[in-house]
Parts: C-alpha cells; structure tokens; sequence
C-alpha cells in the first residue's frame, strides 16, 4: 500500500497543481474581459497588457517550477504538501485583482511579498529533494535561477514604495511592469537547466 501511494502521490501532485494554475488564467481572461480597458493603446492600457502578460508568465513560471519539483518526490504525502501545492498558485488568483487598476503600486506590493513566498517554497522544497537525491541541491543555489527571485523581490518592493510616492510617469510604469515579463521566463529557463543536470547526475548509477 505505501509503494502505492508513494508511486501515485508525484502526478496527484502535479494535477492539482496544474489545476489551480489554469483556473488562474482563466480568472485572468475572465477580469480583463469583465473590467479591464485594453484599447485604444496609449500608456495606461499597455501598462495594463504588461501586467496581463507578467501574470500569465508567473503563472507559467509556477507551473514550470513546482510540477518539476513535483516529479522526482515519490514520497508518502504530508500536509505540507497540500499546503504547498495551494499556497503558490491562490495568491495569483488575488493578484489578478490588482491588474488594471489605476494605481500600480498594490499590485507591486504583491509581487514583493509573492516572491518572498516563492522563494521561501523552492527553498524548502530543495532541502527536501537534497535529503532524497544529493544532486538536486544545486537547484538552491544563489547563483542559479534563485538569483531572479533574491533581486526581484528588493526591486518590486523598491518601485512599488517609489510609485506610491507619484514618482514615475506613466511610461515609467509601464516599464517597470514589463520588468516582471520576462523575469519568471528566464528563472524558469535556468532552473529547466539545472533541473535536468540534477535528473542525470542522480540517474547515474552508484560508484562501485
């Protein structure tokens, strides 16, 4: 029964999770249909298609990052592990709320404190997966994908506490609104990389 388990438990985990990251898009399309002004462009509507563009690549970003945790745990499930497995995509589901709104300063905010959250996850996670398979630590390292998440949460945090000052123009907002764009796509791309060399080296059978 517990090899069951055990075997069930890694795509369990990554149904559920792929789950909640749909209904995050959904809930997106859903908003932007619903209240968002997208048109005609000019610096408050591009500043809005940013923010839709920077929630579907975290969305991405999430689903990239913790199904792939998510494979290589054949372990027996703990509360932990539901906790997590909701805990990472609900709160887009919140941040999808700040999107389009006529301040930009809350949804900064968020991406902060939701950076710190994710950060915290992933850092947790590798020290469970290291105990398993030695090879998976060099997912933590500072110098790997991590490196986007201990910059982008000071950087959020710094613009948002700048642009509630009334500091930045509205092309200054839509700058940094497409900061957060690509910055989940590249930490996801990294950790791609490294996930796939921690796979190998654990696949490669034991010194005799």
């Amino acid at each position: 029964m517990e090899d069951r388990i055990k075997d069930q438990f890694p795509s369990l985990f990554i149904t559920l999770v792929s789950i909640l990251v749909g209904l995050v898009f959904a809930d997106l399309i859903n908003q932007a249909e619903a209240r968002m002004t997208l048109w005609p462009l000019n610096a408050g509507t591009l500043r809005t298609w940013m923010q839709i563009a920077a929630m579907g690549a975290n969305a991405f970003g999430v689903w990239v990052y913790f199904t792939h945790f998510g494979v290589p745990r054949r372990r027996v499930p703990t509360m932990i592990d539901s906790v997590i497995a909701f805990v990472i995509p609900i709160p887009l589901l919140i941040a999808n709320t700040l999107v389009g709104r006529p301040e930009l300063w809350p949804w900064l905010y968020f991406a902060s404190g939701y950076v710190v959250l994710c950060l915290l996850t992933i850092l947790w996670l590798v020290r469970a997966l290291r105990a398993d398979h030695p090879s998976f630590g060099r997912l933590g390292r500072i110098s790997g994908s991590l490196a986007v998440f201990y910059l982008g949460a000071p950087f959020f945090l710094a613009m948002a506490w700048m642009d509630q000052q009334g500091w930045f123009s509205p092309r200054m907002e839509v700058f940094v609104a497409f900061n957060a764009v690509p910055a989940p796509l590249i930490a996801a791309h990294i950790y791609l990389r490294d996930w796939r060399k921690s796979v190998a080296e654990a696949s490669e059978p034991a010194p005799t």
